[in-house]
């Protein structure tokens, strides 16, 4: 069995501008468009049992799907990560981890304490200055992606943000030997381009969303109740735009027929499969394609199985 890749790309940055910002577009409520009902992204691993161990144990996430060669983590309320071994998925080890993923929390310098006392490496310190729009730090996972942990602390540009990330009740990180509560609010995923004049107009017709906010000079998609995707034109302090990239984005619903419908007529978008088909069994129904810029995106419904049973819980 070979499944793709569910992803959301999702990103928050670490400042915000002076720009002033519109009320949440929490999945666009009376959108015409079938529904979202949670994001996630799939990371590809040579040693998905390691990365595994890494999310599960260090991080302390939920493991609500096994299926043995792909892992799918618990994030936040509505937002995951899939975690696969590469040599049954869609994307290469070798393949550019242009992505990060960024992890709103209360808890910022609890979970550097956290990380670091299990020797967790380190892109970016933790900056902890007071008096500043947000706090951070950049983790690396077992292989390469960065994990972005951040605080976003009172500013008249956070408001809209800070409306929806109230609405979430954080999940807490079942991590062994914590220094106290560790708990995700809201998960972000950041992809590069190096031009958004083709990309922005695709994303938001075809999703039907709007910015939120600004955050660094860049909008912020909400998609689900706590999963955001960013655009990023030409790049950051982590990655610049790539040709190739080690992740699939992909969107959780209650209705891929419709989705298959809408998407693959879209301009811009091209099918990687002609059909929706079954992966394991009948276990998801799935389609993948490419958006203008050649990053794959997939959709996903999942069936009432066992298997499925622990993420069915959250989805409903």
């Amino acid at each position: 069995m070979k499944i793709g890749a569910l992803c959301v790309l999702f990103a928050m940055q670490v400042a915000c501008t002076s720009e002033e910002v519109s009320a949440p577009v929490a999945a666009s409520a009376e959108a015409s468009r079938p529904d979202i009902i949670a994001t996630n992204a799939f990371y590809y691993y040579s040693d998905v049992d390691a990365a595994w161990e890494f999310y599960r144990d260090t991080l302390g996430l939920e493991t609500v799907v096994d299926y043995g060669f792909a892992k799918i983590m618990r994030l936040a309320d509505s937002s995951y990560l899939t975690l696969v071994q590469a040599s049954e998925g869609m994307h290469s080890v070798d393949e550019p981890k242009t992505v990060t993923l960024n992890l709103v929390t209360d808890e910022l310098s609890r979970w550097y304490e956290h990380l670091s006392a299990k020797s967790v490496s380190m892109q970016i310190e933790l900056d902890d200055v007071d008096g500043q729009a947000a706090n951070r730090f950049v983790a690396v996972d077992p292989e390469g992606y960065f994990l972005k942990f951040v605080r976003y602390n009172p500013h008249p540009n956070h408001e809209s943000y800070v409306a929806a990330f109230a609405d979430v009740t954080p999940v807490e990180s079942k991590a062994a030997g914590a220094p106290g509560t560790l708990s995700i609010r809201a998960a972000a995923f950041a992809a590069y381009f190096a031009d958004l004049e083709t990309i922005r107009p695709f994303y938001e017709s075809l999703f039907e969303f709007e910015v939120s906010g600004q955050l660094d000079g860049v909008g912020a998609y909400q998609l689900s109740s706590s999963g955001f995707l960013m655009l990023i034109e030409g790049g950051d302090e982590l990655h610049k735009p790539t040709e190739k990239n080690g992740v699939t984005l992909s969107f959780l619903t209650s209705d891929v027929d419709s989705w298959f419908e809408r998407a693959s007529s879209w301009p811009g978008f091209e099918l990687r499969t002609p059909e929706i088909f079954n992966e394991g069994g009948g276990l998801v129904r799935v389609f993948v394609g490419y958006d203008p810029d050649g990053i794959f995106l997939e959709w996903d419904t999942f069936a009432a199985a066992p298997e499925n049973e622990a993420l069915l819980k959250y989805l409903q």
